[in-house]
């Protein structure tokens, strides 16, 4: 029996096999493992297709590859039209204020100044509806910087167009506050230039609608 090495060492029988049964038989089991496409395949060797080095990846069909690369990736369901059209909706349930509806805007009728506390030198706006005191920023008067102030609805101040009076409530404070140092229970008439103490922040009133100016729909216009 004459045998012959083959390029990779193995020797086989010339007589009974055309080319390295060894090597076949490897290229078998990459064949039937490996999910390639071949697209310069040689003629069958021994009944199994041998496969050169052009050898693709697994074939991906065009809407398949174009969805994992994002090229048709679907819009979010919640487009900026949908947004909008949310936004007017919210707008429309919006509570509007007296003085809001009668002058078409909601302009400022006082302020509260810290004279003493962390925020010293702040001015917070008091608007013509009612305003309400926390440390949360969400509050419209946000004492952020005080933790003796409950975080949401310490206290309510008001302001009334129809009688041009401001007025200080608590609310759902878990601490006591003080105006001129005495402690507020019920609501109270705020006067101009009254001090209002908030756990370690002082206050003091300052009133922009008085005897002397009240909102009128030409100033607001």
């Amino acid at each position: 029996m004459a045998e012959i090495k083959c390029a990779k060492g193995h020797s086989y029988d010339p007589d009974q096999y055309a080319a390295c049964p060894y090597c076949n038989n490897a290229q078998q089991q990459v064949f039937f493992e490996t999910p390639v496409v071949a697209q310069n395949a040689t003629a069958p060797l021994g009944g199994v297709q041998q496969h050169n080095a052009s050898i693709t990846s697994p074939l991906i069909s065009p809407e398949a590859e174009r969805s994992a690369t994002g090229i048709n990736k679907t819009r979010p369901l919640f487009a900026p039209a949908a947004a909008a059209e949310e936004k007017k909706v919210t707008d429309k349930q919006r509570t509007v204020g007296y003085m809001e509806e009668k002058l078409g805007l909601n302009p400022v009728v006082g302020w509260l100044v810290c004279i003493d506390g962390k925020a010293k030198g702040k001015d917070y706006k008091l608007y013509g509806h009612i305003n309400t005191v926390g440390r949360s920023s969400k509050m419209d008067v946000a004492l952020t910087e005080d933790k003796m102030i409950s975080d949401e609805n310490h206290a309510r101040i008001s302001y009334s167009e129809k009688n041009n009076k401001f007025f200080i409530a608590p609310a759902d404070g878990k601490n006591l506050f003080y105006v001129n140092g005495d402690e507020i229970l019920v609501p109270t008439q705020l006067n101009a230039y009254d001090v209002v103490d908030f756990g370690e922040t002082t206050l003091i009133f300052v009133p922009l609608c008085s005897d002397r100016f009240i909102w009128q729909k030409e100033d607001a216009e």
